[in-house]
Order: C-alpha cells, then structure tokens, then sequence
C-alpha cells in the first residue's frame, strides 16, 4: 500500500501519525492476501474498517484545517486525493477476492505516495506539516480520538464496482458534480 520511507527523513507529527497508520493497514492488508487464491477474512475486515477510518480524518479533519489554513483554498493535490478516496471506498463495498485486493493495490500505492512523498517530492501529509505546524498537536489528537466509523455489510449485487478503472471514472464522475 505505502511506500518504503526514509527513517532519517524528518516529519512532522501529521505525517507521522497518518503514515503510521499506513504502515498499519498495509499489514493488514498483506496478512488478508498472505494465502494465494485466498482473503483472511478478519484481516481484510480490520483492514477495511480502518481504511474508511483513516479517509474519514483525512476527509473530515485534514483537509478541512488545510483550506481553512489556506484562505478557503483546497491543497493542490486535494480534488485527486478525493477521487481515489471515492474509488478506494467503492472498491471496499464487494465481498473481498485476490482479485479485489489487487484492484485495491493499483489505486493505494500511487495515492500513498502522494500523501507520503518526501524531500523535494513533498507530499501532502508533508505539506500539511507545514501548513499547520501550529495546530498538528491538537488535530493528531483529534484524530487518534476519532471514533471507528460504521461499516456497512457487504454487497455483490449488478451495481458493485471491481475495477480500479471503473471505481476511479464514478468516483470522478461523482466529484466533478459537487
């Protein structure tokens, strides 16, 4: 899901607690499709529990103190980020299989990077460091108080979507009409 990251590459305590997070749900992540042609089903469930989780403080905490920090105006890379949001969570609503596991890979790692990217590459997570280096304290704790979100059963009916490809052209579709 995450991109390797340097250790000894400084990051702010937005960057941290968030890239943590994805260190945590790429191991859930991997335990789910550790079996080839299988899914661990309570791995995959942590998993997607805390994925919806973790785009929740990003959806409703992150970006929101970033446009308010930015005069109203959304990070560069926020109308993107919120497409892949759309896609990952479409993806998540189908009963897992490898093969929606892998649909799920094609989207997170590039959106990953995105948020991590580090150096001269900064990424969001680093711009938001810096963006909000006054307030990081108290919206880490914001975050790590935020409660588990509710997670719907799943569906496999005509309308679930199962490609990267598709979920990223609905979600698209849907953030262009907003």
């Amino acid at each position: 899901m995450s991109m390797p990251t340097d250790p000894a590459e400084p990051r702010g305590p937005l960057g941290r607690y968030l890239a943590a997070d994805h260190a945590r749900l790429d191991a859930l992540l991997a335990r789910a499709a550790a079996i080839p042609g299988e899914v661990d089903r309570p791995a995959y469930d942590a998993f997607r529990a805390g994925l919806l989780r973790h785009i929740a403080l990003e959806e409703k905490i992150l970006f929101p103190a970033a446009v308010e920090a930015r005069g109203g105006q959304p990070l560069p890379d926020q109308r993107r980020l919120r497409v892949d949001h759309g896609a990952i969570a479409s993806l998540l609503v189908p009963s897992p299989t490898p093969e929606l596991i892998r649909e799920l890979h094609s989207i997170l790692e590039p959106h990953d990077r995105l948020e991590e990217g580090q150096g001269h590459d900064a990424g969001v997570y680093a711009q938001c460091d810096a963006l909000l280096a006054d307030r990081a304290e108290e919206l880490v704790a914001r975050m790590d108080a935020y409660p588990p979100v509710r997670v719907a059963a799943h569906y496999d009916g005509p309308r679930a979507v199962r490609t990267a490809a598709e979920a990223l052209r609905i979600s698209a579709l849907q953030a262009a009409r907003r």
